[in-house]
């Protein structure tokens, strides 16, 4: 029998293989450099259910954004779309085969069972003195074939990638998305981002909130079902299924969540002493 924490080692690991966003093209890194933040403390961030310990070091890396070296998205603007602002002789467009769509399903008649009951008919009739009218067959059923369906090209650049107006307005785009998410977890707020779901967000009061029941319900919930609607009870509507069932896939992190609650309050204890002394302690 698998022992309780072997059971829980093994959903780590599941969860560590499961941090990877689409991949972010190392060329666009080294052709768009990296804009990185300076580190901090503050904040709550979760990828794929995954508590991940700051100090958190949020970056653009190429046309994606990482936080501690770990992507929390896939290309925020395709890397094509900065090739396409290079000099068209040293663009290469490929177009891919295309790709037929699968054929919506089609109720079919079969012919020989039709048949059979055709003939058993007959032979009714042929001892019936009222026999019953003749069944209809049923109407030919045309299928039409699916129409191809074109994938989107894709553009690669033949030779060195050369920063221009067009290509630093795409990078800005990105490096605004970097900013904003930066400025929530330096205001104390939680981010939960999730390859396959719109980022979860919540200020520093829903955070705090968060934190004061979270780590308590992952530890003491038997499944993921009690969890959901323990979740649900405790007012934290903002966590759908999904993530629930993420959150509760690395439950063993509510260690690491009531450590980090404890710190965060005796962080705000020293200040409100180092207030309460008027700086005199300093």
């Amino acid at each position: 029998m698998i022992g309780k924490f072997a059971v829980l080692a093994m959903a780590v690991a599941a969860s560590v293989a499961a941090l990877a966003f689409e991949e972010i093209p190392k060329e666009s890194a080294r052709a768009l450099g990296v804009t990185r933040g300076k580190p901090f403390e503050y904040g709550l961030v979760f990828v794929n259910g995954k508590y991940i310990d700051p100090p958190y070091t949020v970056e653009r890396w190429g046309t994606g954004i990482r936080i501690n070296s770990i992507p929390v998205t896939g290309q925020v603007i395709d890397w094509s779309e900065f090739v396409k602002t290079q000099d068209p002789a040293n663009v290469t467009k490929i177009m891919p085969d295309p790709v037929a769509e699968a054929p919506a399903p089609v109720q079919s008649y079969s012919q020989p069972s039709y048949q059979a009951q055709s003939d058993a008919d007959a032979l009714d009739d042929l001892f019936d003195d009222d026999p019953a009218p003749k069944k209809a067959a049923p109407p030919p059923r045309r299928v039409v074939a699916p129409k191809p369906r074109q994938a989107a090209p894709r553009y690669e650049l033949n030779g060195k990638f050369v920063k221009n107006e067009a290509s630093k307005a795409l990078v800005k785009r990105i490096n605004d998305q970097r900013t904003e998410i930066d400025g929530i977890l330096r205001r104390g707020g939680f981010i939960f981002f999730g390859d396959s779901y719109s980022r979860v967000v919540g200020d520093a009061r829903t955070a705090e909130s968060m934190l004061a029941a979270l780590p308590e319900l992952m530890q003491r919930e038997g499944n993921v079902n009690s969890f959901r609607g323990a979740v649900r009870a405790n007012g934290m509507v903002y966590i759908n299924e999904m993530l629930a069932a993420q959150i509760y896939g690395n439950k063993i992190d509510y260690r690491r969540l009531q450590e980090r609650r404890q710190k965060l309050k005796q962080e705000r204890e020293w200040l409100k002493l180092l207030n309460s002394a008027g700086g005199s302690l300093l």
